[in-house]
């Protein structure tokens, strides 16, 4: 098999195996991927890539409010 057939090949086996999932395995997949390519960031590139409700430098804590 070439270099070439078997990237054709390895494509035309993913394709396939993906049409098998369902939507809940396709998302489980698509996020992991994603972590993956995101591991790669610094901390300063996440946060920049990210919306900023996601992360908060300055995170506050809350007290917990005893009693009624």
């Amino acid at each position: 098999m070439t270099e070439n057939e078997r990237e054709e090949f390895i494509f035309d086996l993913s394709h396939h195996m993906v049409s098998k999932l369902s939507h809940a395995g396709i998302f489980a997949m698509a996020v992991d991927q994603m972590c993956t390519i995101l591991a790669r960031e610094s901390d300063e590139q996440l946060c920049k890539i990210g919306p900023s409700n996601l992360y908060k430098k300055d995170k506050k804590k809350h007290k917990k409010v005893k009693g009624f």
